[in-house]
This record gives structure tokens, C-alpha cells and sequence, in this order.
């Protein structure tokens, strides 16, 4: 190869004045280093939202707290504020002594009790409610039996002693975790008094309406 050639060579390996050092190229003019580009991450799928149940209510009652509170899974608080529903439904003697007696059960609003009903439901993904209680009640496995219903539900010891939902107590006992909970424990209802307020409550004319009766346990 002659000196020329040589020469022509170099000047276009290097600028001039910048003798040693390898001339680049913009990098907006280099070609893509691979052939396809690497895909980008898939995004998280949102999660699944809640149809907001249908309200119904004849006394206008405010059920704005309990949906707030089973909205955020806060079910410890909901079972308190719907005892408390229960209560104010139930009319003025059952708030002044505090707790529904349970010959004012077949009288609490069937359009409210369906409310608190549809509002449980809904938001531990048809897990916890009354009707879902009374089905279980109702079952040929537990047939209307008490004992063997407080066991399908969570609400017996393994050693066999029965749980009761105390006001004055923590009652840590319960399971307030839908995801640990089983089906039916809640909401809760006090036996401490006996069992006819609980059968009241498992056998309210609300759950005959056909919108409960697909209700399964």
C-alpha cells in the first residue's frame, strides 16, 4: 500500500489535532445494538372493584359507617356498628337497654336487614352474613343444631368450649380476617343471654327473599 493510501487512511480514523484518539460517532447515528428491543414490564393487574349494593332502608337509617368500614375491611368494626344497627332497628326500648331482645327480632325491617345483608356480602366476597349463617343452620350437616353449627362456623374451641361475643371484652377469640376466617363467622351475635336471639336472626323472613336464595355453605 503506497504512503498516500496510508495517509488517507488515517485522516479518517482521526480529527485533526486529535492525533491518538479514535473518532466517534454521534450516538443518535449509531446503529441499535440488538434487533429488538427488550419488552416492557407487564403492569399489575388492578384489583377487582365492588359493585356498591343496593340501600334499602324504611326508618333512614345512616349506613354510610358500616359500608365505609367493610369497604376497608375493617370487619371488627363492622360487626360492632352493625350490633349497633340491630339495636336502633329494633326501636327506642331495645337502645335504652342496649341490646335486641329477641321477640323484636321477627319485627326489624326485612328491607334493612337485606341492606346489612347485601353490604357483608359484598365486601368479604359472599364469606360473612346472616344468610350465609342461616344456611349453614339450615344445612343437612348442621340440621338446625347449635352445637354442631358453633363448630361449622368457628365460633368452638377445639377443646370443645363455646366462644361468646362479650361486650365488656376484647374478644380476641374471633377471627376478623377474611382471608382466615371460615365461612360464616361473622357477624357475631351474643348467646350470652341464650340462643333464641341467634335462631331469630338465622331464621328472619329477609333470607327468603329470592335474592338469597342461591346463598351457599
Amino acid at each position: 500500500m503506497s504512503v498516500v493510501a496510508v495517509a488517507a487512511m488515517l485522516s479518517l480514523a482521526f480529527a485533526p489535532g486529535q492525533v491518538g484518539r479514535v473518532a466517534t460517532v454521534p450516538l443518535r447515528t449509531r446503529p441499535a445494538l440488538c434487533a429488538t428491543e427488550a419488552p416492557e414490564a407487564p403492569e399489575a393487574p388492578e384489583a377487582p372493584m365492588v359493585e356498591r349494593p343496593k340501600i334499602e332502608t324504611t326508618c333512614g337509617f345512616d349506613y354510610v359507617p358500616l359500608l365505609t368500614a367493610l369497604q376497608a375491611g375493617e370487619f371488627r368494626e363492622a360487626d360492632q356498628l352493625t350490633r349497633d344497627a340491630l339495636i336502633t332497628l329494633a326501636g327506642d326500648k331495645a337502645v335504652d337497654r342496649g341490646y335486641v331482645y329477641f321477640t323484636e327480632v321477627p319485627n326489624l325491617p326485612v328491607e334493612d336487614m337485606a341492606t346489612i345483608e347485601r353490604l357483608w356480602q359484598a365486601y368479604s366476597g359472599g364469606k360473612f352474613g346472616y344468610a350465609v349463617q342461616a344456611q349453614a343452620y339450615m344445612s343437612k350437616k348442621v340440621n338446625r343444631n347449635f352445637e354442631t353449627f358453633f363448630e361449622r362456623i368457628g365460633w368452638k374451641k377445639a377443646d370443645g368450649t363455646l366462644v361468646r361475643w362479650l361486650p365488656e371484652a376484647k374478644n380476641d377469640e374471633f377471627i376478623y380476617d377474611v382471608d382466615k376466617a371460615p365461612k360464616g363467622h361473622l357477624p357475631l351475635t351474643s348467646t350470652l343471654r341464650g340462643q333464641q336471639l341467634l335462631k331469630g336472626l338465622l331464621t328472619h323472613k329477609a333470607w327468603q327473599r329470592a335474592e338469597f336464595k342461591d346463598v351457599t355453605f
